[in-house]
């Protein structure tokens, strides 16, 4: 939990993979259950959904047991917090490295590229409407 936001992470231990497809469907599930949960209620918010895929620092802070903190940093979260600020309400945008992990037959449109804060060139992302 970040404020109002959330963030999930996969492959923290190395060990999936297939961390990108998996990332890019619980997005896109999010994304479909939280429509359906609002059908017929305008009122209730609507989700943006950033995913972006790299290198990260993890570690946690805290005992075996009780409260543990876990901490992730690096331009990778960094982007993938400026992708989600740029996705369409109800929509996924995942990153160019994301992308390209992703299956043949996935559906995306590619977006001309996004200059966000904290890059000084300009970056490659995607509205992801389906994995192939």
């Amino acid at each position: 939990m970040i404020g109002d936001a959330i963030m999930a992470v996969f492959n923290k231990e190395g060990d999936q993979p297939d961390h990108a497809v998996r990332a890019a469907d619980a997005a896109l599930a999010l994304q479909r259950e939280a429509a359906l949960v609002a059908e017929g209620r305008p009122e209730w918010p609507r989700f943006r959904v950033g995913v972006n895929s790299g290198t990260v620092v993890a570690g946690v802070i805290g005992g075996a047991s009780g409260h543990r903190k876990h901490g992730l940093v690096g331009d990778t979260v960094n982007l993938a917090a400026r992708l989600e600020s740029q996705a369409p309400v109800g929509g996924v945008l995942v990153g160019g490295g994301t992308y390209a992990q992703l299956p043949e037959g996935t559906l995306a449109q590619k977006l001309p590229p996004l200059q966000v804060k904290g890059k000084d060139e300009p970056v490659e992302a995607y509205v992801l409407h389906r994995l192939g």
